[in-house]
């Protein structure tokens, strides 16, 4: 909910701070007075695209501030948090200057044009002849449509399984262009483990074998040692330098006492040894990681065999949930056809109370075109249709050529749906357009009851209009040495009073035209 709009130069008006309450806010003031300058100030904090020509002459920059109350759990409240956005409240600062070098600023936090315009989507929905409305949308339509059938629950799901659904499709594509890949690689990994089974390199083979060859040499060291005492220096010094490589003298000496001469074996471990260095240098590793290589190949050989086993599983999940999708889509459009009967006949009901005594709404469900796609959307395609005069075929709302028309159409949906739209403030802008009495009292009527349950804003020329408000804003225009100044002024029940009976009676307030406000007030 809107609570506060602080605007500084712009348009008419020099600076302006306003509070705003719950329920419905008319704006009344005289034609000319500057009653669409509060809604493009609004739009600029919604990310609509700014206007330079905007910024109040004899100033270089303008600014606009908003102040919202984010209800918890709400649409609004998720998408701050994903942004790491979210506070107590929420504050959003716009300024432009006229070199077109905006700033956007989100609870403190500088913030791109993008963020700003999904961000005021889900705050406040503008309805007008000049604003584009989501009602239009077709992907909205339908929301609106699942909202009122009672299908939000049901629809999210499938939207999740037709998202897991192409994510395993994705999958198994991937595992079948791989195929003939693995079975080279299956090939490759064969040959190898079947060259390192014969060669059969035991745990830690390399490195015991070189302790053995060590132990050689120290027995041979000895016994030239023992034939001539001038080597003892050079063969200390070769012992002392072996020690510092190896480190692992301890274990060396612990094991030269039990140390036989046996030239057979010796052959044997360096024939080994070549063996297994062969071995390490076709696999481009030290001699010393072939135990870890070898566990590696013998681990990706067991993961390929399995592959042919997961495609298999993974084929029979995206059975399961194709026959799951078409299962849930089925009931949901099912629902969804009777729903639609039930909130054509409502809607048609409204508007012919709206003064389009020969509206007709008609909300037709077809199957999408392809059925095999399995999209988030469900099997359906789903369009508002209306007839505006007796004769006429439906047509796509977007083909309403009156916005009087059409913004009567928004209020009809939008207070039958209320409950289930996540936005919570509403701005009508000339919804009374080419109505009058019975009508228009109507029309009142239909605002104060959204006014319920969502914050509504409402521009309007007609008194009957603007006594159904809980609360009134009058635009003013001053005309000043300086320059044309534009004022926002809350009024209280006198001065509603005074502004009501100007509606009605021009520019010379009677005491009867005064007493009609009075009273139109009074039965509201």
């Amino acid at each position: 909910m809107l609570t506060s709009l602080t605007i500084r130069h712009i348009a008419l008006i020099d600076e302006i701070e306003i509070q705003f309450a719950p329920g419905m806010t008319t704006l009344t003031g005289e034609t000319g007075a500057g009653k669409s300058i509060l809604i493009d100030a609004i739009g600029l904090v919604q990310g609509e695209r700014a206007n330079t020509q905007l910024i109040r002459s004899g100033f270089d920059e303008a600014e606009v501030i908003a102040v919202f109350q984010v209800t918890p759990n709400s649409s609004v409240a998720e998408f701050l948090e994903e942004q790491e956005l979210l506070d107590d409240e929420l504050i959003i600062r716009r300024t432009l200057n006229r070199e077109g070098r905006g700033k956007i600023w989100i609870n403190g936090r500088p913030c791109p044009a993008a963020t700003l315009k999904t961000l005021g989507g889900l705050l406040i929905d503008v309805h007008g002849q000049h604003h584009n409305q989501k009602l239009l949308e077709k992907r909205y339509q339908r929301l609106l449509l699942d909202s009122f059938a009672g299908l939000t629950g049901p629809t999210q799901k499938l939207a999740q399984l037709s998202r897991e659904l192409r994510q395993n499709e994705h999958k198994l594509e991937e595992i079948r262009n791989a195929e003939q890949n693995r079975e080279d690689r299956r090939a490759l990994l064969a040959f190898q483990l079947e060259e390192i089974d014969q060669i059969d390199p035991q745990p830690d083979e390399f490195n015991q074998s070189h302790q053995l060859l060590s132990r050689h040499a120290q027995q041979a060291l000895a016994r030239i040692a023992g034939l001539d005492d001038a080597l003892l220096p050079l063969i200390e010094a070769l012992e002392t330098a072996q020690i510092q490589i190896s480190e692992t003298a301890d274990t060396l000496r612990e094991r030269l006492d039990s140390v036989e001469d046996d030239p057979e074996q010796l052959e044997r471990v360096q024939a080994r040894l070549e063996q297994l260095h062969q071995l390490a240098r076709k696999h481009r590793i030290p001699p010393e990681q072939l135990d870890d290589r070898i566990a590696e190949l013998r681990e990706e050989a067991a993961r390929l065999d399995h592959a042919q086993a997961d495609s298999a599983a993974l084929e029979a999940r995206i059975q399961a949930q194709m026959a799951e999708y078409d299962r849930l889509a089925a009931e949901i459009s099912v629902k969804r056809k009777a729903a639609a009967a039930k909130l054509a006949a409502a809607v048609t009901d409204a508007i012919r109370q709206l003064g389009m005594p020969h509206g007709q709404i008609e909300i037709p469900i077809t199957p999408v075109t392809d059925r095999a796609v399995r999209g988030e959307q469900g099997v359906d395609d789903v369009v508002f249709l209306i007839s505006a005069n007796r004769g006429q075929p439906p047509q796509p709302l977007d083909q309403i050529a009156s916005g009087g028309e059409l913004a009567r159409v928004s209020l009809a949906f939008k207070t039958l749906t209320a409950a289930f739209d996540p936005v919570e403030t509403f701005i009508f802008d000339e919804v009374d357009t080419g109505i009058g009495g019975a009508i228009a009292e109507i029309v009142g009527r239909h605002l104060r009851s959204l006014g319920q349950t969502r914050q509504v804003f409402c521009v309007t020329h007609l008194p009957q209009v603007a006594a159904q408000g809980q609360h009134q804003i009058q635009v003013q225009k001053h005309h000043l040495e300086s320059g044309t100044v534009t004022e926002i002024v809350p009024l209280n029940y006198a001065a509603r009073i005074d502004e009501i009976a100007r509606m009605i009676g021009g520019i010379d307030i009677t005491a009867q035209t005064r007493a009609t406000a009075q009273e139109m007030l009074a039965r509201n």
